[in-house]
């Protein structure tokens, strides 16, 4: 019998500290991809909204780790 491997959630983006900085590209695109995951999670991953959950994703993490939040 096969078990199914059962991935985490991601980690909550308002858990990260104010400070945290990507230091890899990869790390900056796993952020971005947690916040908008949350974005899509909190109106119910409705379709049509995917763009929009990255993009203000991008603002939120960019405006966090420049300090600005």
């Amino acid at each position: 019998m096969k078990t199914k491997t059962i991935k985490p959630a991601p980690a909550d983006p308002a858990t990260l500290s104010d400070t945290q900085t990507p230091s890899t590209n990869d790390a900056r695109h796993h952020d971005i991809a947690n916040a908008a995951y949350y974005r899509g999670q909190a109106r119910g991953f409705a379709p049509g909204g995917e763009l929009e959950d990255w993009l203000e994703a991008e603002r939120e993490m960019e405006a966090m780790w420049s300090g600005r939040q």
